[in-house]
Protein backbone atom coordinates (compact mmCIF):
# COMPACT_ATOMS: atom_id res chain seq x y z
CA UNK A 1 0.00 0.00 0.00
CA UNK A 2 2.84 2.36 -0.84
CA UNK A 3 0.62 4.98 -2.49
CA UNK A 4 -1.86 4.91 0.39
CA UNK A 5 0.39 7.06 2.57
CA UNK A 6 0.49 9.79 -0.11
CA UNK A 7 -3.27 9.99 -0.61
CA UNK A 8 -4.18 9.92 3.06
CA UNK A 9 -1.66 12.68 3.76
CA UNK A 10 -3.37 14.88 1.17
CA UNK A 11 -6.85 14.02 2.41
CA UNK A 12 -5.81 14.84 5.98
CA UNK A 13 -4.48 18.25 4.95
CA UNK A 14 -7.63 19.06 2.99
CA UNK A 15 -9.69 18.05 6.02
CA UNK A 16 -8.06 20.81 8.07
CA UNK A 17 -8.53 23.45 5.38
CA UNK A 18 -5.19 23.18 3.57
CA UNK A 19 -4.13 22.14 0.10
CA UNK A 20 -0.68 20.85 -0.85
CA UNK A 21 0.99 22.65 -3.71
CA UNK A 22 4.34 21.16 -4.59
CA UNK A 23 7.15 22.76 -6.52
CA UNK A 24 10.30 21.24 -7.94
CA UNK A 25 12.09 22.02 -4.67
CA UNK A 26 9.62 20.66 -2.14
CA UNK A 27 6.10 21.56 -1.07
CA UNK A 28 4.19 24.24 0.73
CA UNK A 29 0.74 24.57 2.24
CA UNK A 30 -1.64 27.36 1.41
CA UNK A 31 -5.31 28.13 1.99
CA UNK A 32 -7.75 26.62 -0.46
CA UNK A 33 -9.50 29.91 -1.12
CA UNK A 34 -6.20 31.70 -1.71
CA UNK A 35 -5.02 29.08 -4.18
CA UNK A 36 -8.32 29.13 -6.05
CA UNK A 37 -8.34 32.92 -6.29
CA UNK A 38 -4.77 32.84 -7.57
CA UNK A 39 -5.80 30.56 -10.43
CA UNK A 40 -9.27 31.88 -10.90
CA UNK A 41 -10.68 28.40 -10.46
CA UNK A 42 -9.83 27.18 -13.94
CA UNK A 43 -6.82 28.83 -15.46
CA UNK A 44 -4.79 31.95 -15.83
CA UNK A 45 -1.29 32.80 -14.80
CA UNK A 46 2.02 31.83 -16.31
CA UNK A 47 5.27 30.34 -15.15
CA UNK A 48 8.74 30.48 -16.62
CA UNK A 49 8.98 26.74 -16.02
CA UNK A 50 5.75 26.03 -17.89
CA UNK A 51 5.73 24.16 -21.16
CA UNK A 52 3.32 23.70 -24.02
CA UNK A 53 0.47 21.93 -22.27
CA UNK A 54 -1.46 25.17 -21.84
CA UNK A 55 -4.13 25.65 -19.18
CA UNK A 56 -3.49 26.48 -15.55
CA UNK A 57 0.00 26.87 -14.19
CA UNK A 58 -0.55 24.86 -11.00
CA UNK A 59 -2.71 21.79 -10.51
CA UNK A 60 -4.39 21.86 -7.10
CA UNK A 61 -5.36 18.72 -5.21
CA UNK A 62 -8.76 18.65 -3.53
CA UNK A 63 -11.15 16.15 -1.91
CA UNK A 64 -14.50 16.83 -3.63
CA UNK A 65 -15.39 17.03 -7.35
CA UNK A 66 -17.19 20.37 -6.86
CA UNK A 67 -13.91 21.95 -5.69
CA UNK A 68 -12.06 21.15 -8.91
CA UNK A 69 -11.29 23.77 -11.49
CA UNK A 70 -9.93 22.87 -14.92
CA UNK A 71 -6.55 21.22 -14.43
CA UNK A 72 -7.20 20.26 -10.79
CA UNK A 73 -7.50 16.72 -9.47
CA UNK A 74 -8.39 14.56 -6.51
CA UNK A 75 -7.23 11.12 -5.43
CA UNK A 76 -9.51 8.31 -4.30
CA UNK A 77 -8.43 5.32 -2.24
CA UNK A 78 -10.67 2.78 -3.97
CA UNK A 79 -10.08 0.26 -1.19
CA UNK A 80 -11.78 2.41 1.44
CA UNK A 81 -13.75 5.13 -0.36
CA UNK A 82 -17.29 4.13 -1.26
CA UNK A 83 -18.33 6.95 -3.57
CA UNK A 84 -17.62 10.27 -5.27
CA UNK A 85 -20.40 12.87 -5.00
CA UNK A 86 -20.74 15.20 -8.00
CA UNK A 87 -23.34 17.41 -6.34
CA UNK A 88 -22.63 21.06 -7.09
CA UNK A 89 -20.58 20.33 -10.21
CA UNK A 90 -21.44 22.50 -13.23
CA UNK A 91 -23.34 20.54 -15.88
CA UNK A 92 -20.86 21.40 -18.62
CA UNK A 93 -17.88 20.02 -16.67
CA UNK A 94 -15.82 17.16 -18.08
CA UNK A 95 -13.44 14.82 -16.27
CA UNK A 96 -11.05 11.96 -16.81
CA UNK A 97 -11.26 9.25 -14.17
CA UNK A 98 -8.20 7.00 -13.85
CA UNK A 99 -8.24 3.59 -12.17
CA UNK A 100 -4.64 2.70 -11.29
CA UNK A 101 -3.23 -0.46 -9.70
CA UNK A 102 -0.07 0.88 -8.07
CA UNK A 103 1.19 -2.55 -6.99
CA UNK A 104 4.45 -3.70 -8.57
CA UNK A 105 3.78 -7.40 -7.98
CA UNK A 106 1.33 -9.71 -9.73
CA UNK A 107 -1.82 -8.81 -7.75
CA UNK A 108 -4.85 -7.73 -9.78
CA UNK A 109 -7.20 -5.03 -8.52
CA UNK A 110 -10.92 -5.28 -9.23
CA UNK A 111 -13.47 -2.53 -8.73
CA UNK A 112 -17.17 -2.35 -9.48
CA UNK A 113 -18.13 1.20 -10.46
CA UNK A 114 -21.79 2.13 -10.49
CA UNK A 115 -22.90 5.48 -11.78
CA UNK A 116 -25.82 7.28 -10.18
CA UNK A 117 -25.38 10.01 -12.76
CA UNK A 118 -28.17 12.06 -14.24
CA UNK A 119 -27.82 11.87 -18.04
CA UNK A 120 -24.20 10.91 -17.62
CA UNK A 121 -22.04 10.63 -20.69
CA UNK A 122 -19.04 8.29 -20.68
CA UNK A 123 -17.37 8.64 -24.05
CA UNK A 124 -14.74 6.70 -25.91
CA UNK A 125 -12.18 9.32 -26.81
CA UNK A 126 -9.73 8.08 -29.41
CA UNK A 127 -8.28 8.65 -32.83
CA UNK A 128 -10.84 7.46 -35.46
CA UNK A 129 -8.11 5.30 -36.98
CA UNK A 130 -7.41 3.60 -33.62
CA UNK A 131 -9.01 0.25 -34.42
CA UNK A 132 -7.20 0.07 -37.73
CA UNK A 133 -3.91 1.04 -36.08
CA UNK A 134 -4.34 -1.64 -33.43
CA UNK A 135 -4.94 -4.25 -36.09
CA UNK A 136 -1.91 -3.13 -38.07
CA UNK A 137 0.34 -3.23 -35.01
CA UNK A 138 -1.06 -6.39 -33.41
CA UNK A 139 1.38 -8.66 -35.21
CA UNK A 140 4.26 -6.31 -34.45
CA UNK A 141 3.41 -6.23 -30.74
CA UNK A 142 3.39 -10.02 -30.56
CA UNK A 143 6.44 -10.39 -32.78
CA UNK A 144 8.15 -13.72 -32.16
CA UNK A 145 11.51 -11.96 -32.20
CA UNK A 146 10.74 -10.85 -28.64
CA UNK A 147 11.53 -14.45 -27.75
CA UNK A 148 15.05 -13.75 -28.95
CA UNK A 149 15.51 -10.83 -26.59
CA UNK A 150 14.02 -12.90 -23.80
CA UNK A 151 16.57 -15.66 -24.43
CA UNK A 152 19.38 -13.10 -24.20
CA UNK A 153 18.11 -11.71 -20.90
CA UNK A 154 17.57 -15.22 -19.51
CA UNK A 155 21.13 -16.11 -20.49
CA UNK A 156 22.33 -13.12 -18.51
CA UNK A 157 20.61 -14.54 -15.43
CA UNK A 158 22.44 -17.83 -15.99
CA UNK A 159 25.80 -16.16 -16.51
CA UNK A 160 25.62 -14.03 -13.38
CA UNK A 161 25.62 -17.18 -11.25
CA UNK A 162 29.00 -18.22 -12.61
CA UNK A 163 32.13 -17.47 -10.71
CA UNK A 164 33.71 -14.42 -12.29
CA UNK A 165 37.19 -15.20 -13.51
CA UNK A 166 40.08 -13.13 -12.22
CA UNK A 167 40.56 -11.91 -15.77
CA UNK A 168 36.99 -10.66 -16.12
CA UNK A 169 36.93 -9.17 -12.64
CA UNK A 170 40.15 -7.24 -13.12
CA UNK A 171 39.03 -5.93 -16.49
CA UNK A 172 35.46 -5.04 -15.52
CA UNK A 173 36.44 -1.82 -13.83
CA UNK A 174 36.45 1.51 -15.62
CA UNK A 175 37.66 1.08 -19.15
CA UNK A 176 41.09 2.52 -19.77
CA UNK A 177 41.05 5.70 -21.76
CA UNK A 178 42.67 5.09 -25.09
CA UNK A 179 44.83 7.91 -26.40
CA UNK A 180 44.93 6.60 -29.95
CA UNK A 181 44.16 3.71 -32.25
CA UNK A 182 44.71 0.35 -30.60
CA UNK A 183 47.66 -1.45 -32.23
CA UNK A 184 45.70 -4.72 -32.05
CA UNK A 185 43.06 -3.54 -34.55
CA UNK A 186 43.93 -1.83 -37.80
CA UNK A 187 41.63 -0.69 -40.57
CA UNK A 188 41.50 -3.26 -43.34
CA UNK A 189 42.30 -6.17 -41.03
CA UNK A 190 40.07 -9.24 -41.21
CA UNK A 191 38.55 -11.31 -38.44
CA UNK A 192 36.03 -14.11 -38.02
CA UNK A 193 33.22 -13.72 -35.51
CA UNK A 194 30.69 -16.13 -34.07
CA UNK A 195 27.14 -14.83 -34.53
CA UNK A 196 24.04 -16.44 -33.07
CA UNK A 197 22.04 -18.60 -35.47
CA UNK A 198 18.88 -19.15 -33.39
CA UNK A 199 16.23 -17.00 -31.76
CA UNK A 200 15.92 -19.37 -28.82
CA UNK A 201 19.47 -20.62 -28.22
CA UNK A 202 22.54 -18.67 -27.16
CA UNK A 203 24.86 -21.56 -27.97
CA UNK A 204 24.09 -22.05 -31.65
CA UNK A 205 26.25 -19.86 -33.89
CA UNK A 206 27.68 -19.43 -37.36
CA UNK A 207 31.05 -18.01 -38.38
CA UNK A 208 31.10 -14.63 -40.12
CA UNK A 209 34.13 -13.14 -41.87
CA UNK A 210 34.40 -9.36 -41.63
CA UNK A 211 36.74 -6.45 -42.37
CA UNK A 212 37.58 -3.58 -39.99
CA UNK A 213 36.48 -0.51 -41.94
CA UNK A 214 36.78 2.10 -39.18
CA UNK A 215 38.80 2.18 -35.95
CA UNK A 216 38.62 5.06 -33.49
CA UNK A 217 39.32 5.70 -29.82
CA UNK A 218 36.32 3.87 -28.40
CA UNK A 219 35.06 1.73 -31.27
CA UNK A 220 36.01 -0.53 -34.14
CA UNK A 221 33.46 -1.13 -36.90
CA UNK A 222 33.62 -4.40 -38.80
CA UNK A 223 31.55 -5.18 -41.89
CA UNK A 224 30.56 -8.66 -42.99
CA UNK A 225 32.20 -9.50 -46.35
CA UNK A 226 28.76 -10.26 -47.80
CA UNK A 227 27.67 -6.64 -47.42
CA UNK A 228 27.78 -4.79 -50.74
CA UNK A 229 28.52 -1.10 -51.13
CA UNK A 230 24.92 -0.64 -52.32
CA UNK A 231 23.78 -1.93 -48.95
CA UNK A 232 26.31 0.00 -46.88
CA UNK A 233 29.16 2.06 -48.28
CA UNK A 234 32.49 2.68 -46.57
CA UNK A 235 31.61 6.35 -46.21
CA UNK A 236 28.34 5.46 -44.48
CA UNK A 237 30.12 3.05 -42.14
CA UNK A 238 32.61 5.78 -41.32
CA UNK A 239 29.78 8.20 -40.54
CA UNK A 240 28.22 5.78 -38.07
CA UNK A 241 31.65 5.03 -36.63
CA UNK A 242 32.52 8.67 -35.96
CA UNK A 243 29.15 9.38 -34.40
CA UNK A 244 29.08 6.26 -32.24
CA UNK A 245 32.63 6.87 -31.03
CA UNK A 246 31.31 10.07 -29.43
CA UNK A 247 28.16 8.29 -28.23
CA UNK A 248 30.20 5.73 -26.29
CA UNK A 249 31.92 8.48 -24.33
CA UNK A 250 28.62 10.28 -23.66
CA UNK A 251 26.76 7.14 -22.67
CA UNK A 252 29.50 5.96 -20.31
CA UNK A 253 29.53 9.40 -18.71
CA UNK A 254 25.76 9.13 -18.20
CA UNK A 255 25.36 5.50 -17.14
CA UNK A 256 28.77 4.18 -16.11
CA UNK A 257 31.73 2.37 -17.61
CA UNK A 258 31.80 -0.61 -19.89
CA UNK A 259 33.82 -3.70 -19.17
CA UNK A 260 36.96 -4.38 -21.20
CA UNK A 261 37.39 -8.14 -20.94
CA UNK A 262 39.99 -8.42 -23.73
CA UNK A 263 41.81 -5.20 -22.85
CA UNK A 264 41.52 -3.65 -26.32
CA UNK A 265 39.79 -0.46 -25.15
CA UNK A 266 37.12 -0.87 -27.83
CA UNK A 267 33.49 -1.64 -28.39
CA UNK A 268 33.27 -3.78 -31.52
CA UNK A 269 30.35 -3.14 -33.86
CA UNK A 270 29.70 -5.86 -36.44
CA UNK A 271 27.41 -5.06 -39.36
CA UNK A 272 26.18 -8.43 -40.61
CA UNK A 273 23.16 -9.76 -42.53
CA UNK A 274 23.17 -12.65 -40.07
CA UNK A 275 21.18 -10.31 -37.79
CA UNK A 276 18.66 -9.84 -40.61
CA UNK A 277 18.44 -13.62 -40.99
CA UNK A 278 17.68 -13.98 -37.29
CA UNK A 279 14.69 -11.69 -37.71
CA UNK A 280 13.53 -13.73 -40.68
CA UNK A 281 13.46 -16.86 -38.50
CA UNK A 282 10.67 -15.23 -36.48
CA UNK A 283 8.94 -13.55 -39.39
CA UNK A 284 10.00 -10.09 -38.23
CA UNK A 285 13.01 -7.82 -37.84
CA UNK A 286 15.88 -7.93 -35.36
CA UNK A 287 17.79 -4.66 -35.59
CA UNK A 288 20.66 -5.64 -33.30
CA UNK A 289 21.66 -7.27 -30.04
CA UNK A 290 24.20 -7.55 -27.23
CA UNK A 291 25.04 -11.04 -25.95
CA UNK A 292 26.54 -11.21 -22.44
CA UNK A 293 28.20 -14.56 -23.23
CA UNK A 294 30.76 -12.50 -25.14
CA UNK A 295 32.03 -11.11 -21.84
CA UNK A 296 33.17 -14.58 -20.74
CA UNK A 297 36.01 -16.66 -22.16
CA UNK A 298 35.27 -18.98 -25.04
CA UNK A 299 35.01 -22.60 -23.88
CA UNK A 300 33.19 -25.82 -24.66
CA UNK A 301 30.29 -24.62 -22.52
CA UNK A 302 30.45 -21.08 -23.96
CA UNK A 303 31.28 -21.85 -27.57
CA UNK A 304 29.46 -18.82 -29.04
CA UNK A 305 31.62 -16.30 -27.17
CA UNK A 306 33.86 -13.85 -29.01
CA UNK A 307 35.31 -12.71 -25.65
CA UNK A 308 34.99 -9.00 -26.31
CA UNK A 309 32.52 -6.15 -25.99
CA UNK A 310 30.62 -6.49 -29.26
CA UNK A 311 27.30 -5.29 -30.67
CA UNK A 312 25.73 -7.12 -33.62
CA UNK A 313 23.85 -4.82 -35.99
CA UNK A 314 21.61 -5.43 -39.00
CA UNK A 315 22.32 -4.04 -42.47
CA UNK A 316 19.99 -2.29 -44.92
CA UNK A 317 18.42 -4.94 -47.16
CA UNK A 318 16.30 -3.20 -49.82
CA UNK A 319 15.97 -6.40 -51.88
CA UNK A 320 15.04 -8.60 -48.93
CA UNK A 321 17.89 -11.01 -49.63
CA UNK A 322 18.39 -11.95 -45.98
CA UNK A 323 14.94 -11.46 -44.51
CA UNK A 324 12.37 -8.67 -44.39
CA UNK A 325 12.84 -5.88 -46.89
CA UNK A 326 14.47 -2.95 -45.11
CA UNK A 327 14.94 0.22 -47.17
CA UNK A 328 18.32 1.83 -46.96
CA UNK A 329 16.91 5.28 -46.20
CA UNK A 330 14.86 4.03 -43.23
CA UNK A 331 17.67 1.88 -41.86
CA UNK A 332 20.03 4.84 -42.09
CA UNK A 333 17.67 7.40 -40.56
CA UNK A 334 15.94 5.33 -37.86
CA UNK A 335 16.96 1.75 -37.19
CA UNK A 336 20.75 1.77 -37.07
CA UNK A 337 21.24 5.12 -35.28
CA UNK A 338 18.78 4.04 -32.55
CA UNK A 339 19.90 0.44 -32.02
CA UNK A 340 23.54 1.38 -31.37
CA UNK A 341 22.98 3.37 -28.11
CA UNK A 342 20.19 0.92 -27.20
CA UNK A 343 22.43 -2.14 -27.20
CA UNK A 344 25.29 -0.22 -25.61
CA UNK A 345 23.10 0.41 -22.56
CA UNK A 346 22.60 -3.34 -22.18
CA UNK A 347 26.37 -3.84 -22.19
CA UNK A 348 26.97 -1.09 -19.64
CA UNK A 349 24.13 -2.36 -17.45
CA UNK A 350 25.53 -5.89 -17.31
CA UNK A 351 28.99 -4.65 -16.39
CA UNK A 352 27.73 -2.30 -13.69
CA UNK A 353 25.20 -4.64 -12.09
CA UNK A 354 27.06 -7.95 -12.35
CA UNK A 355 30.81 -7.33 -12.62
CA UNK A 356 31.28 -4.06 -10.74
CA UNK A 357 28.56 -4.29 -8.07
CA UNK A 358 28.39 -8.11 -7.82
CA UNK A 359 24.61 -8.19 -8.21
CA UNK A 360 22.08 -9.54 -10.68
CA UNK A 361 21.47 -8.34 -14.22
CA UNK A 362 18.66 -5.80 -14.56
CA UNK A 363 15.05 -6.95 -14.82
CA UNK A 364 14.00 -7.20 -18.47
CA UNK A 365 11.25 -4.54 -18.43
CA UNK A 366 13.53 -1.97 -16.82
CA UNK A 367 16.57 -3.00 -18.86
CA UNK A 368 14.66 -2.46 -22.10
CA UNK A 369 13.08 0.76 -20.86
CA UNK A 370 16.52 2.13 -20.03
CA UNK A 371 17.83 1.18 -23.46
CA UNK A 372 14.96 3.05 -25.11
CA UNK A 373 15.68 6.00 -22.83
CA UNK A 374 19.33 5.78 -23.89
CA UNK A 375 18.22 6.25 -27.51
CA UNK A 376 16.51 9.46 -26.43
CA UNK A 377 19.42 10.66 -24.29
CA UNK A 378 21.82 10.13 -27.19
CA UNK A 379 19.68 12.13 -29.61
CA UNK A 380 18.24 9.10 -31.43
CA UNK A 381 14.61 9.19 -30.31
CA UNK A 382 13.14 8.38 -33.73
CA UNK A 383 11.80 4.91 -32.89
CA UNK A 384 10.31 5.53 -29.45
CA UNK A 385 7.07 7.32 -30.48
CA UNK A 386 5.83 4.33 -32.49
CA UNK A 387 6.41 2.09 -29.46
CA UNK A 388 4.69 4.26 -26.91
CA UNK A 389 1.85 4.95 -29.35
CA UNK A 390 1.04 1.25 -28.98
CA UNK A 391 1.10 1.54 -25.20
CA UNK A 392 -1.12 4.62 -25.16
CA UNK A 393 -3.75 2.91 -27.29
CA UNK A 394 -4.41 0.30 -24.61
CA UNK A 395 -2.40 0.96 -21.41
CA UNK A 396 -4.35 -1.48 -19.22
CA UNK A 397 -3.22 -4.35 -21.46
CA UNK A 398 0.47 -3.77 -20.76
CA UNK A 399 1.53 -4.03 -17.09
CA UNK A 400 4.71 -2.05 -16.61
CA UNK A 401 6.62 -4.34 -14.23
CA UNK A 402 5.99 -7.51 -16.21
CA UNK A 403 8.05 -10.60 -15.44
CA UNK A 404 7.74 -11.67 -19.08
CA UNK A 405 9.80 -10.45 -21.99
CA UNK A 406 8.44 -6.95 -22.66
CA UNK A 407 6.84 -6.50 -26.07
CA UNK A 408 7.03 -3.28 -28.06
CA UNK A 409 4.05 -1.69 -26.29
CA UNK A 410 5.40 -2.51 -22.81
CA UNK A 411 8.78 -1.14 -23.83
CA UNK A 412 7.04 2.05 -24.92
CA UNK A 413 5.36 2.30 -21.52
CA UNK A 414 8.63 1.65 -19.69
CA UNK A 415 10.30 4.40 -21.72
CA UNK A 416 7.48 6.85 -20.90
CA UNK A 417 7.71 5.99 -17.19
CA UNK A 418 11.49 6.42 -17.05
CA UNK A 419 11.45 9.61 -19.10
CA UNK A 420 8.86 11.00 -16.64
CA UNK A 421 11.00 10.09 -13.61
CA UNK A 422 14.07 11.53 -15.34
CA UNK A 423 12.24 14.85 -15.71
CA UNK A 424 10.93 14.72 -12.13
CA UNK A 425 14.25 13.85 -10.49
CA UNK A 426 16.07 16.51 -8.49
CA UNK A 427 19.26 15.51 -10.33
CA UNK A 428 18.20 13.65 -13.50
CA UNK A 429 21.66 12.47 -14.58
CA UNK A 430 22.53 11.28 -11.09
CA UNK A 431 19.27 9.32 -11.05
CA UNK A 432 20.25 7.41 -14.20
CA UNK A 433 23.80 6.79 -12.98
CA UNK A 434 22.52 5.39 -9.68
CA UNK A 435 20.07 3.14 -11.50
CA UNK A 436 22.87 1.35 -13.32
CA UNK A 437 25.74 1.67 -10.86
CA UNK A 438 24.10 -0.53 -8.27
CA UNK A 439 23.39 -4.11 -7.26
CA UNK A 440 19.71 -3.15 -6.91
CA UNK A 441 17.37 -3.98 -9.76
CA UNK A 442 13.75 -3.40 -10.74
CA UNK A 443 11.43 -1.40 -8.48
CA UNK A 444 13.89 -1.47 -5.59
CA UNK A 445 16.57 0.01 -7.83
CA UNK A 446 14.27 2.79 -9.03
CA UNK A 447 13.30 3.80 -5.50
CA UNK A 448 16.91 3.77 -4.28
CA UNK A 449 18.19 5.72 -7.28
CA UNK A 450 15.45 8.37 -7.32
CA UNK A 451 15.96 9.28 -3.67
CA UNK A 452 13.11 11.77 -3.62
CA UNK A 453 13.18 14.33 -0.83
CA UNK A 454 9.39 14.59 -0.77
CA UNK A 455 7.88 11.93 1.46
CA UNK A 456 4.87 11.63 -0.84
CA UNK A 457 6.95 10.90 -3.95
CA UNK A 458 9.68 8.40 -3.18
CA UNK A 459 8.09 4.97 -3.71
CA UNK A 460 7.00 3.09 -6.82
CA UNK A 461 3.28 3.31 -6.13
CA UNK A 462 3.53 7.08 -5.78
CA UNK A 463 5.61 7.33 -8.96
CA UNK A 464 3.10 5.23 -10.89
CA UNK A 465 0.06 7.13 -9.61
CA UNK A 466 1.37 10.56 -10.48
CA UNK A 467 2.71 9.32 -13.82
CA UNK A 468 -0.78 8.04 -14.64
CA UNK A 469 -2.09 11.55 -14.02
CA UNK A 470 0.64 12.92 -16.32
CA UNK A 471 -0.45 10.55 -19.09
CA UNK A 472 -3.99 11.89 -18.75
CA UNK A 473 -3.04 15.57 -18.58
CA UNK A 474 -0.09 16.14 -20.91
CA UNK A 475 -0.99 17.99 -24.12
CA UNK A 476 -4.68 18.33 -23.19
CA UNK A 477 -4.37 22.06 -22.56
CA UNK A 478 -5.45 21.81 -18.92
CA UNK A 479 -2.23 22.27 -16.92
CA UNK A 480 1.33 23.47 -17.07
CA UNK A 481 2.19 21.95 -13.70
CA UNK A 482 5.42 20.04 -14.23
CA UNK A 483 4.46 17.44 -11.64
CA UNK A 484 1.70 16.29 -13.98
CA UNK A 485 3.00 16.99 -17.49
CA UNK A 486 6.01 16.12 -19.58
CA UNK A 487 8.42 18.83 -20.59
CA UNK A 488 8.18 19.99 -24.22
CA UNK A 489 10.25 18.14 -26.80
CA UNK A 490 13.45 19.84 -27.94
CA UNK A 491 15.82 19.30 -30.83
CA UNK A 492 19.00 17.47 -29.79
CA UNK A 493 21.97 19.78 -30.24
CA UNK A 494 24.14 17.10 -31.87
CA UNK A 495 21.70 15.22 -34.11
CA UNK A 496 18.83 17.64 -34.61
CA UNK A 497 16.35 14.89 -33.75
CA UNK A 498 13.53 15.61 -31.31
CA UNK A 499 14.17 14.41 -27.76
CA UNK A 500 11.51 13.99 -25.10
CA UNK A 501 7.83 13.07 -25.14
CA UNK A 502 4.80 14.36 -26.98
CA UNK A 503 1.50 12.58 -26.32
CA UNK A 504 -0.68 14.41 -28.83
CA UNK A 505 1.20 15.44 -31.95
CA UNK A 506 2.74 14.36 -35.20
CA UNK A 507 5.79 12.41 -34.01
CA UNK A 508 7.99 13.48 -36.94
CA UNK A 509 9.67 10.07 -36.71
CA UNK A 510 9.92 9.13 -40.41
CA UNK A 511 7.13 6.62 -39.80
CA UNK A 512 4.18 9.00 -39.99
CA UNK A 513 3.23 8.24 -36.38
CA UNK A 514 0.42 10.46 -35.11
CA UNK A 515 -0.26 10.52 -31.39
CA UNK A 516 -3.63 11.45 -29.90
CA UNK A 517 -2.98 10.97 -26.18
CA UNK A 518 -3.77 8.07 -23.92
CA UNK A 519 -6.88 6.14 -24.93
CA UNK A 520 -9.85 7.08 -22.77
CA UNK A 521 -12.28 4.16 -22.69
CA UNK A 522 -16.06 4.09 -22.79
CA UNK A 523 -18.12 3.45 -19.66
CA UNK A 524 -21.75 2.32 -19.56
CA UNK A 525 -22.63 3.57 -16.08
CA UNK A 526 -22.00 0.22 -14.43
CA UNK A 527 -18.51 -1.12 -14.93
CA UNK A 528 -16.62 -4.06 -13.48
CA UNK A 529 -12.96 -3.26 -14.00
CA UNK A 530 -10.03 -5.57 -13.28
CA UNK A 531 -6.64 -3.93 -13.62
CA UNK A 532 -3.32 -5.77 -13.49
CA UNK A 533 -0.50 -4.56 -11.27
CA UNK A 534 1.33 -1.50 -12.59
CA UNK A 535 -1.43 -0.80 -15.11
CA UNK A 536 -4.15 1.83 -15.41
CA UNK A 537 -7.47 2.48 -17.13
CA UNK A 538 -8.75 5.88 -18.25
CA UNK A 539 -12.40 6.99 -18.51
CA UNK A 540 -14.04 10.19 -19.69
CA UNK A 541 -16.96 11.49 -17.59
CA UNK A 542 -19.29 14.39 -18.43
CA UNK A 543 -22.79 15.69 -17.68
CA UNK A 544 -22.62 14.53 -14.07
CA UNK A 545 -24.87 15.41 -11.15
CA UNK A 546 -25.02 12.26 -8.99
CA UNK A 547 -22.52 9.78 -7.58
CA UNK A 548 -19.99 7.17 -8.57
CA UNK A 549 -20.09 4.22 -6.15
CA UNK A 550 -17.14 1.85 -5.70
CA UNK A 551 -16.79 -1.72 -4.48
CA UNK A 552 -13.31 -3.27 -4.72
CA UNK A 553 -11.47 -6.56 -4.22
CA UNK A 554 -8.04 -8.06 -4.79
CA UNK A 555 -4.97 -5.86 -4.44
CA UNK A 556 -5.07 -3.17 -1.77
CA UNK A 557 -3.18 -0.79 -4.06
CA UNK A 558 -6.07 0.36 -6.25
CA UNK A 559 -6.53 4.12 -6.52
CA UNK A 560 -8.54 6.53 -8.59
CA UNK A 561 -7.68 9.96 -9.92
CA UNK A 562 -10.39 12.39 -10.96
CA UNK A 563 -9.07 15.14 -13.21
CA UNK A 564 -11.21 18.03 -14.39
CA UNK A 565 -10.51 18.72 -18.05
CA UNK A 566 -13.25 21.27 -18.77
Amino acid sequence: MVANRYIKQIILMIGIGLVMIETGCGSQAGGVSESKSLLGGSGGGSDSGAGNSGGVTVTNIYSQPKQLGTGDLLYVDLNSSKSLDFAGVESQSEFIFVVANTSSNSSNFSVQINGDLSEAEFDLEEDPTLSKSLAVHAEEVNDITEQFHESLRLKEKELETLEISSEAESLSMAKSISTGVSPSISEGSEQSFKVLASLSSTSSSVSVDAVAECVRNNVAFYVDKRVTTEMLSSAEVDGFCRQFDETVSKEEALFGSLSDVNNDGKVIVLFTPQVNKLGALGGGIVTGFFNATDLYSNSSSNAASNHMEILYIMVPDPKGEYGATVSKSFAMSNLIPAVLPHELQHAISYNQHVFVNKGSSEEAWLNEGLSHLAEDMMGQNQENPSRYALYLQNPSAYPLTTSKSPNLATRGGAYLFLRYLYEQAENPKAFLAKLLQSSNTGVRGIEAAFGGRAGDFDQFGEFFLRWSAALAMTDRGVSQDRRFTYQPRVADSATGNLSGVCLSCSAQDNRGTKLSGVSVKSFSGSQSSTTASSAARFYKVSNVSGKLDFSSSGSTDGFGILIRTK
